[in-house]
């Protein structure tokens, strides 16, 4: 804490994880970087605060995830992990029906059956 004149302390901008959310980064701005500040005007512990903010460490109580602007529920690993579906996938999924989807795969199906057999 560095202080400036009588009365007057700035707080130094520590880093933030990339995971902290927005408006959280918001409220954190207002709070003039200091994180006991920022857990007062939110209503929860200090250390689930810091551990957000500075590692990405979401807590597990939903009232408290609430509290800290996340979802009550965090999302699977899957749902982190999953990607774009490519063109070919979204066509296959999304514009056929299912009797096209079953046609097309007889008829690769007896395709590679004639070739097995030759």
């Amino acid at each position: 804490m560095a202080k400036v004149g009588e009365g007057t302390e700035i707080m130094i901008k520590p880093a933030i994880h990339p995971a902290t959310p927005r408006r959280l980064k918001t409220e954190f701005k207002r709070a003039r970087w200091n994180f006991q500040a920022l857990a007062k005007a939110r209503g929860v512990n200090v250390y689930y605060v810091h551990r957000l903010i500075r590692y990405g460490e979401e807590p597990t109580n939903p009232n408290i995830r609430r509290m800290l602007f996340l979802p009550r529920q965090p999302r699977s690993d899957i749902a982190k992990k999953s990607e774009p579906l490519p063109p070919h996938v979204k066509w296959w999924r999304y514009t056929l029906d299912k009797e096209n989807r079953n046609r097309i795969v007889e008829r690769l199906y007896k395709h590679a059956k004639r070739l097995n057999d030759q």
